[in-house]
């Protein structure tokens, strides 16, 4: 069974361009470090295809060193982004993604395996840019390949600033519990030997 899914025939089966209008403006609200004109903002739509994953669906699976999905945009619905220690563990929910969000965008641009799972919390809509579409966009319009890669950059950039800063915080509590570990650690110890002696 496909991963993806389009609407059952029975309901309106929107297009691409029923949801290009929105595509475009999810593009124009993210964050400084994606800096689309609208004119910009409307090419890259039209190198997306739309996808519906219904609710309970693993859409990007941790470790998975496939990249044929590509990178997500969520437009409609929200994603549980999970992580686990490794495939045997149970997963743990990092954050709940929002309408707005990118998934996947570090599978795009390199061959590593995922770095977390994706699930869709509700039925979720996506717009997907595959590999293959991001090539063709680096070879007919460059200059917004090159954006949407630095944007992306940029972002990922934040990323490992925020996660330095939360691992310096980490180490600083660790350090600071650790004469506090190493005296609980010695009383227990002595009376322990006291409780022998007796």
């Amino acid at each position: 069974m496909p991963l993806f899914r389009r609407p059952p025939a029975s309901r309106a089966s929107p297009t691409l361009r029923d949801w290009t209008p929105r595509i475009v403006d999810v593009l124009l609200r993210m964050p400084a470090w994606l800096r689309l004109s609208k004119t910009e903002a409307r090419i890259l739509a039209g190198y997306m295809d739309i996808q519906f994953v219904p609710a309970g669906i693993v859409f990007i699976r941790q470790d998975d060193p496939t990249h044929a999905d590509g990178m997500m945009l969520l437009l409609d619905g929200e994603v549980s982004v999970e992580k686990s220690a490794n495939q045997q563990a149970d997963s743990l929910v990092v954050s709940i993604a929002q309408p707005g969000a990118l998934l996947g965008e570090m599978g795009i641009l390199n061959d590593a395996p995922r770095s977390a799972s994706c699930v869709a919390y509700t039925d979720v809509v996506l717009a997907l840019l595959t590999r293959e579409a991001l090539e063709r966009l680096v070879s007919e319009f460059p200059p917004v390949a090159a954006k949407l890669a630095l944007g992306i950059a940029s972002r990922l950039a934040e990323r490992l600033r925020s996660t330095s800063s939360k691992l310096s915080t980490l180490s600083q509590v660790t350090a600071a519990m650790h004469p506090t570990l190493d005296a609980s650690t010695l009383v227990g110890g002595l009376k322990r030997n006291k409780a022998r002696r007796q």
